[in-house]
């Protein structure tokens, strides 16, 4: 079961999520700048992210669809929608850079998920995963979004990235501060970031992992024969689990927000 939209949204305006956003943003502005001349798209919930990146000449907000969605940007013309997360409604190598932000740890297939960022990506594009770390705090106490899904170890991402056919290429951390909310510890959640990153690197809330694509696969993954390997589609059908169908690739509502079924849970 996927977290609801309205969680994320909910916590990505608190204060705890506010500065968790604001290291995480350290990072991801040290890697990508503010995007100029990019096409970036962010699946899962990487709206407050994808702020960051102003000067892009494209941005997109993907949803998987047992989420939900809501209208982003708040200020704009919609430019998010529901997707299937096996089958993206993009053309192959469209987008320079994709985002991935609280959609890898609760996603059914992960290498599917990863075959279709391939997809999409163009012969030069990067990927940047953030994944909840397992070693950290911030997976192990179930008051942030960070703590839904599967967490992962630096080994573990290394090597879904490479079954998909990426090289990493730049490894990162943050959250190392607590995940509570109270005033005194958010006040010293800088002093707690730079210390975690000297003293106890091992232990942060979130990994982050920069990879590009591989264009040939290694010897070492040439599948057996007789084993069946499905290929991304290049059209996707109407994204699993909706309450509605989208209309093209960014659908729009009156009210912004498209809730998950009842008997969803």
């Amino acid at each position: 079961m996927r977290t609801d939209i309205l969680d994320f949204h909910d916590f990505y305006r608190s204060p705890l999520g506010v500065e968790a956003r604001n290291f995480i943003a350290e990072r991801l502005v040290e890697a990508w700048g503010d995007g100029a001349r990019l096409s970036v798209a962010g699946f899962g919930y990487a709206n407050p992210y994808l702020e960051l990146f102003s000067a892009a000449t494209r941005r997109i907000a993907l949803a998987p669809g047992a989420q939900g969605v809501i209208h982003w940007p708040s200020t704009d013309k919609n430019s998010a929608s529901l997707v299937s997360e096996g089958a993206w409604p993009l053309p192959d190598a469209c987008l320079d850079r994709v985002l991935i932000v609280h959609g890898l740890e609760e996603a059914p297939e992960p290498h599917r998920l990863m075959r279709e960022i391939w997809r999409v990506l163009a012969d030069n594009g990067q990927v940047i995963i953030i994944a909840s770390h397992r070693r950290g705090l911030w997976s192990m106490i179930d008051s942030t979004p960070f703590a839904a899904g599967r967490p992962y170890l630096k080994r573990q991402l290394n090597a879904l990235l490479q079954g998909a056919m990426f090289r990493a290429r730049a490894w990162n951390s943050a959250l190392f501060f607590p995940p509570f909310g109270t005033r005194v510890l958010l006040r010293t959640a800088k002093a707690w970031e730079r210390a975690g990153a000297r003293v106890w690197p091992g232990f942060s809330g979130i990994l982050m992992v920069e990879a590009s694509k591989e264009m040939l696969a290694p010897i070492g993954l040439v599948r057996r024969a007789g084993v069946a390997i499905a290929r991304p589609a290049a059209a996707a059908p109407l994204p699993a689990r909706m309450d509605k169908p989208a209309s093209g690739l960014l659908a729009d509502t009156p009210d912004g927000y498209i809730p998950r079924k009842p008997s969803e849970g």
